[in-house]
């Protein structure tokens, strides 16, 4: 017998993911924030500082992708289509789920995705 997807604790863990990316997008803001305001005097330190705002960027873009992916998450279960493949309509494993609660595809669309053939 396979076991239902408990929708309350997935709702849980995908808001509880959410808030901590925010948190971390803001952390890697106030980051870039103050690298852009010390104003290094030598060329050296400006390019630590670039370096340092680059990543923080790259790193709070990663999350926003994520934060998307956890939003669409989050619609699906308003709209009744969690657990849904948007690709092909059929279900979602829910060992995927479990792993991976913001998961959009099946195993077997997510490997054509990976592909780049979806």
């Amino acid at each position: 017998m396979k076991a239902a997807i408990d929708l309350k604790l997935v709702r849980t863990r995908l808001e509880t993911k959410r808030a901590e990316l925010l948190e971390g997008v803001a952390r890697a803001r106030e980051i870039g924030a103050v690298e852009t305001d010390a104003g290094a005097p030598d060329i050296a330190d400006r390019a630590t500082s670039a370096f340092t705002r680059e990543f923080s960027f790259s790193l709070s873009e990663n999350e926003s992708h994520l934060l998307r992916l956890i939003d669409e998450a989050l619609a699906r279960l308003d709209n009744g289509r969690y657990g849904i493949c948007v690709h092909c309509g059929g279900k979602i494993e829910p060992q995927r789920l479990n792993a991976v609660p913001w998961a959009r595809h099946c195993i077997a669309c997510q490997e054509l995705q990976d592909q780049g053939e979806i």
